[in-house]
């Protein structure tokens, strides 16, 4: 087949990115000309071999201008070199497929009515995106990654069931917990300054609002005690580190929290990691809560992650919602001081990461646009 695969961005440390281009990489191995079209590619490497890239500029002073030129010229190129089918990774009209990585806006959207006044045009333009790929007329098969997901986008828009295919966890195999996990722990907790006495806390995520940063910046800052003494936090993430950075100097953080930037070392410092905190305010599915359990680190998350149903099937720790501070403050306390709480934590991640198949989902995602082209 012939496949296109428009993607408003591309940069390389991105949970949606990495999925789109190991569905392409799958592609490709079984035979198919993949071309993924983009407005920008914000990495140094170029696409993997067989995969071919377009770049369609957006054009406009806003986001949502950009996108609606973007949506226009990938309609044009489409039609153009006559694609068998077209599998988009954000939400635009004429889409084939859709792998939904985004909760629905419409309903996130209704919790801010205030904002949505203040961003009219941007909403205005991104709901009628949502739209054309949810609404009962439309053609578009929607690959969705958690219950929730679907359970919202029905009840939004009256979606037919048909149209829906549920994708498993996908992660690349470099998270599942090698055999020299010990040693490549004391390696990555040495080069990041982490004593043995120490409990590492790690996030990881673009996006550090709506991961939650400040969250766990603020339950760091009330820890205390040896908890305080002993405890540092480390975030992995794709952006500035700006206004958080300044928060962790307000709440008298500095030298116990390190920004690191976009990484390439996930796999290590998860195993470097005691527990991982993901105290997200939106999270269609948190691709790092399986991936932590996958290396056999126990999560604290919140309720409202899409993935949080495994964090609980692992033996970790869900927040429930609405998001209480005070709770998530006492509940990080509560794991940190109770003698063998986290210990238990760790030994059942490693148990259940052991044991489940976090990898399938490029391969579910390509049978699927096999399966519609043989159909």
């Amino acid at each position: 087949m012939k496949l296109l695969f428009p993607i408003f961005r591309y940069f390389p440390h991105g949970g949606l990115q990495r999925d789109m281009l190991r569905i392409a990489e799958t592609a490709v191995k079984r035979g198919h000309a993949v071309t993924v079209c983009t407005m920008r590619w914000e990495s140094p490497d170029a696409p993997p071999p067989g995969v071919t890239l377009k770049l369609l500029r957006g054009r406009g002073f806003s986001n949502h201008a950009r996108a609606r030129s973007f949506a226009a010229a990938v309609r044009r190129f489409a039609a153009a070199e006559k694609f068998d089918l077209i599998f988009g990774f954000n939400r635009m009209p004429g889409l084939d497929f859709y792998f939904a990585a985004d909760n629905c806006f419409a309903k996130s959207a209704a919790r801010h009515p205030v904002l949505v006044l203040a961003l009219l045009p941007r909403y205005r333009t991104f709901l009628a995106y949502e739209r054309a790929v949810f609404l009962p007329e439309s053609k578009t098969r929607i690959l969705y990654l958690t219950p929730n997901q679907k359970r919202d986008f029905m009840e939004v828009y009256g979606t037919p069931d048909e149209r829906f295919t549920l994708l498993p966890p996908g992660i690349p195999a470099d998270r599942r917990r090698p055999g020299n996990a010990g040693e490549v722990r004391e390696r990555k907790r040495a080069e990041l300054g982490v004593m043995p006495d120490e409990t590492l806390l790690l996030e990881v995520g673009s996006g550090f609002r709506t991961k939650g940063v400040d969250r766990t910046l603020r339950a760091l800052a009330s820890l205390r005690g040896a908890a305080a003494e002993k405890t540092k936090l480390f975030i992995a993430g794709r952006e500035s580190s700006g206004r958080f950075a300044a928060l962790a100097a307000d709440l008298k953080l500095t030298g116990r929290v390190t920004f690191g930037g976009g990484r390439d070392d996930v796999a290590e410092l998860l195993l470097a990691a005691d527990l991982v905190v993901h105290p997200a305010r939106n999270e269609a599915t948190g691709t790092v809560l399986v991936e932590a359990l996958a290396a056999g680190t126990p999560v604290l998350c919140t309720e409202n992650c899409g993935f949080a149903n495994y964090v609980t099937e692992s033996g970790g720790a869900v927040l429930p919602e609405p998001f209480d501070e005070g709770a998530f403050e006492r509940l990080l306390e509560e794991i940190l001081t109770s003698p063998g709480r986290l210990e238990t934590m760790r030994s059942a991640a490693e148990a259940y990461g052991a044991s489940a198949d976090f990898y399938r989902r490029a391969d579910a995602a390509v049978d699927c646009l096999e399966e519609a082209a043989n159909g």
